[in-house]
């Protein structure tokens, strides 16, 4: 029910993989060969993740991507944020539009608890905590 975008999977994905690679530059090739993250969409993701501040990109020979700074100083709460936007999407469980301070859901103060819980979860995991991960995307056929 309540999960993280596949974008957001993908991108931390692809940190594991930079972060594999010891800070060595690595081309998106060899990413997509690892993870399996589609070559178009893995383009778009590392291309975001450039702009937040996350992966440095350099053109050319012997260029490609790296980890902008230590793994264990990347939290998923910093994917989070540069991929799906500082604000949540719904600050509501139910998706009603009209829940806020004044007018309360029926599920807002625990849903409020349960939120916290989440991003204080995502702010204590890192890039790093992820490196024995060797999950990839199954091969599509074709």
């Amino acid at each position: 029910m309540l999960s993280l975008s596949q974008t957001t999977g993908y991108a931390i994905l692809a940190l594991g993989c930079l972060d594999g690679a010891a800070g060595e530059w690595m081309l998106s090739q060899q990413i997509n060969a690892e993870t399996g993250i589609p070559m178009p969409y893995l383009r778009k993701i590392l291309n975001t993740l450039r702009k937040s501040g996350l992966v440095r990109a350099k053109r050319g020979y012997q260029g490609g991507f790296q980890l902008a700074r230590p793994s264990d100083r990347i939290t998923l709460m910093d994917v989070v944020k540069a991929v799906e936007g500082r604000r949540p999407k719904s600050h509501c469980l139910l998706g009603l539009a009209a829940c806020s301070k004044e007018n309360l859901c029926p599920v807002h103060v625990s849903w409020q608890a349960a939120k916290n819980d989440i991003e204080a979860q995502l702010e204590s995991v890192t890039v790093e905590d992820m490196a024995g991960c060797t999950w990839t995307l199954p091969r599509q056929k074709g």
